[in-house]
């Protein structure tokens, strides 16, 4: 396609034209284009197949990780014996408190409490 340059450059040769030619030079000019546009979208899309095939070879696997002590009080808050036994077992604090500052021990009782 031409750039600005050119185009303006040819205005007054265009202001020439009859209204036939003009629109089969305009004609012409969209089937060049069209047909750029379609040749680009084919290199995109060859270029997408080949790095999606590299990729379809390495399985992505997304894991979640929790610290152990957000472990502990989800655990506490769940009240699963078990697994807050495991945790301190593991050596986790048992002092470690969430975001309201409250530890594994406060939310058992406050459940305790409600429940009662």
């Amino acid at each position: 396609m031409a750039d600005h340059s050119e185009l303006v450059s040819e205005m007054p040769v265009l202001e020439k034209l009859s209204t036939q030619e003009r629109l089969k030079l305009a004609r012409k000019r969209r089937t060049q284009q069209l047909k750029k546009w379609s040749q680009r979208e084919k290199e995109f899309n060859n270029k997408r197949r080949k790095s999606d095939a590299k990729t379809t070879g390495r399985r992505q696997e997304y894991k979640v990780h929790f610290v152990p002590s957000v472990m502990l009080l989800e655990a506490a808050a769940r009240n699963d014996v078990e697994e807050v036994r495991r945790l301190l077992m593991l050596g986790v604090s048992s002092d470690s408190t969430n975001e309201d500052g409250l530890t594994a021990l406060h939310q058992t009782l406050i459940r305790v409490l409600i429940q009662s």
